[in-house]
């Protein structure tokens, strides 16, 4: 059975990184930086990512806190309907 290092290789880490996991791209660009710290490549590869990682991570939040605003306040609104529904029950 192959062992996981077997998999720590840059062209998988571009592999990671081209499918949007930068997280594990970045995990073996750390191992490998590990095992040769004096790589310059591996350290520019790794600045990239990490680049790309940040501008990502604010275009999340740029277009998550709209959603998450929208769907809260449709939360509110479900639940004053509920209320009311069970007010009118009552009468």
């Amino acid at each position: 059975m192959a062992d996981d290092s077997d998999f720590n290789t840059v062209t998988m880490a571009k592999v990671f990184a081209g499918q949007g996991l930068y997280d594990k791209a970045a995990g073996i660009y750390h191992k490998l930086l590990e095992q040769d710290p004096d790589r310059s490549d591996l350290i520019e590869a790794l600045s990239e990512l990490e680049k790309i990682r940040s501008e990502k991570e604010k275009d999340l939040k740029i277009t998550l806190f709209p959603l998450f605003s929208e769907w809260f306040d449709l939360a509110l609104s479900n639940n004053r309907i509920e209320l009311l529904n069970k007010l009118n029950k009552r009468r």
